[in-house]
């Protein structure tokens, strides 16, 4: 039970609310559309796609795009295929593009108190 007051509520919250909205795109077929629109884009290489995922994942977090990958993908896509993992690395980096786009950049801002406009300044070029 003293485990549960040290527990960060405002991040399971995060996590909870986004994976909820990830499973509502998902319900209402906006994923699938998505997913159609990557491919034709991209024309079906894993390497595009995954790149504009990782550009997606600067703007949604990286768990939930992942979570999404999986819902526009699984399907389609056998388990050892490549796309897994270089959605796995585009996802993990591309996070890092905004402080938004993963949980430890809105908890550095939380925590630290640093602006979204420092961390564009500062760290998204790096990322």
């Amino acid at each position: 039970v003293e485990a549960l007051h040290k527990m960060d509520l405002t991040g399971l919250l995060f996590f909870a609310g986004v994976l909820l909205a990830v499973g509502a795109l998902d319900t209402a077929g906006v994923l699938d559309n998505y997913a159609e629109m990557l491919v034709k884009l991209c024309a079906g290489r894993p390497v595009a796609i995954t790149s504009l995922l990782g550009v997606s994942s600067a703007v949604v977090d990286n768990v939930p795009l992942v979570q999404a990958s999986i819902n526009m993908f699984g399907n389609k896509t056998p388990m050892d295929d490549p796309l897994w993992q270089l959605t796995a690395l585009a996802a993990g980096t591309g996070g890092s593009i905004l402080s938004v786009g993963s949980i430890a950049g809105v908890t550095l801002m939380t925590m630290e108190g640093v602006g979204y406009l420092w961390y564009c300044r500062r760290v998204s070029l790096w990322a």
